[in-house]
């Protein structure tokens, strides 16, 4: 932990001068850095031996850790050059920064992207990986650890350190630097495609935001348990209704300008073919107008697993949880013993439980829920699995995804909210319990 701490106070010590050129010797000694990790991450994604493959892993996230800060310093040194561009874009797009201290380092390579590089050609995968999670760029885990270290902390210079870090921090989320990297973008890249990348990545963004401010606002479930810092931090993100508002714009911009755009992202993948930023918006607007808090359910009617056509409104009248599953899913079926355990606590009660299953095969389907003793309805979402018309339908990314409607079909948990399903339907049938009075 102090080595992690001592190399980020090194980096923010080093942001501020960058007046060097890379020399040879530089660009060699860049090269290898990156290299080594490239190699070590191959090698643990290689290996299928769990003792092994964790232990690669650690070496893995170990040389990163003492690699990363001296790319990044050398990087810096001529921040307008192309090796300098390959690094940034390096660790901008390293998905290890995320749950660790690099985030810095990573938003920090942002603002130098957007500085001098916003008109790369090669910049539109980039654009794509940032349109992710909205919250994601701004939760960082290991805030706590060097608070831990300020508040508990015996060394008072690693507190200090700790202190300086976090400020530092503070002051690069404050600059919104993957929102201000992608506005660059569109404003200044001349590669049509690579403009429609990032408009589409700020639409997902603004609906992103939407969604989990809408969680904020609108579940006291979900923010009971925050900090009063927290909560006037959220206060600070403005509302689930502009942040809607944006989306909605930047993805009918993408919808009438870019329509004959591809996903560059998935240009990198040749098992399939990539699809068009267009049906990708039209999914996403779909979704924002059909399946965000608040709104009515769409209707599914649809062929269950036991071959018996039913639809979701005939749940009407009751609390209803839709959850997609499938066999193959791990999480899923994890969750199996706490949903049947809620179904059987709410027999006889105003309440279904309903699954749609994601088995590409009927009978993997069907023997699941037999094995699991399932005994509540699955729609089936047909041969293609995952990507099946019911699932494409609710734009579904993740298995398992739930959501947990009112009697009256209205959207009220969905995502993170959901996952405490016990307590979500306890809510809403002691809501349901008091309108019928």
């Amino acid at each position: 932990m102090k080595t992690i701490i001592t190399l980020l106070v090194l980096a923010s010590f080093a942001i501020t001068v960058h007046s060097e050129q890379l020399s040879p010797s530089d660009l060699v000694e860049m090269n290898a850095l990156k290299k080594a990790v490239d190699d070590a991450y191959t090698t643990w994604r290689s290996t299928t031996s769990s003792p092994e493959r964790s232990k690669l892993h650690k070496a893995y996230q170990e040389l990163e850790q003492t690699n990363v800060p001296q790319m990044f310093s050398l990087a810096q040194k001529e921040p307008e050059s192309q090796p300098a561009f390959d690094v940034f874009l390096w660790i901008a797009m390293d998905k290890l920064a995320l749950s660790t201290a690099f985030r810095s380092y990573q938003l920090q390579s942002l603002e130098y992207l957007t500085k001098y590089h916003s008109t790369n050609s090669t910049v539109g995968p980039l654009c794509s990986y940032l349109g992710s999670d909205w919250y994601e760029w701004w939760r960082k885990p290991f805030v706590d650890l060097l608070k831990s270290v300020v508040k508990n902390g015996s060394n008072p210079a690693a507190r200090a350190r700790a202190i300086n870090e976090l400020g530092r921090l503070d002051a690069v989320r404050s600059k919104q630097p993957v929102v201000d990297f992608l506005k660059s973008v569109v404003k200044n890249n001349s590669d049509r495609a690579i403009r429609a990348q990032a408009i589409y990545a700020l639409g997902r963004l603004d609906a992103d935001k939407s969604q989990t401010l809408a969680l904020f606002e609108k579940i006291p479930l979900y923010s009971k348990n925050m900090t009063t810092n927290a909560l006037a931090e959220w206060k600070t993100f403005g509302s689930s209704q502009q942040a809607a508002a944006d989306a909605e714009s930047e993805f009918n911009e993408v919808i009438a300008n870019y329509s004959d755009c591809l996903d560059l992202r998935g240009l990198s993948s040749p098992k399939e073919e990539a699809p068009r930023l267009k049906e990708l918006a039209e999914q996403n607007l779909f979704a924002l107008k059909h399946l965000s808090l608040g709104k009515e359910a769409p209707e599914i009617e649809a062929e269950g697993v036991d071959g018996k056509k039913f639809k979701l409104s005939d749940s009407r009248g009751k609390v209803c949880v839709l959850t997609f599953w499938a066999s193959w899913c791990g999480p899923c079926m994890q969750m199996v013993p706490e949903e049947r355990a809620l179904a059987q606590r709410m027999k006889g009660k105003p309440f279904c439980l309903i699954g749609v299953n994601g088995d590409p095969t009927l009978l993997d389907a069907k023997r699941a829920m037999e094995r699991e003793q399932m005994t509540w309805p699955s729609f089936w979402n047909g041969k293609e699995g995952a990507k099946g018309p019911i699932a494409k339908a609710w734009n579904v990314k993740g298995w398992p995804t739930i959501y947990v409607m009112d009697a009256k079909g209205i959207i009220r948990f969905n995502g993170e909210a959901a996952r405490n399903l016990n307590e979500c339907v306890d809510e809403l049938m002691k809501e349901l319990a008091e309108t019928s009075l």
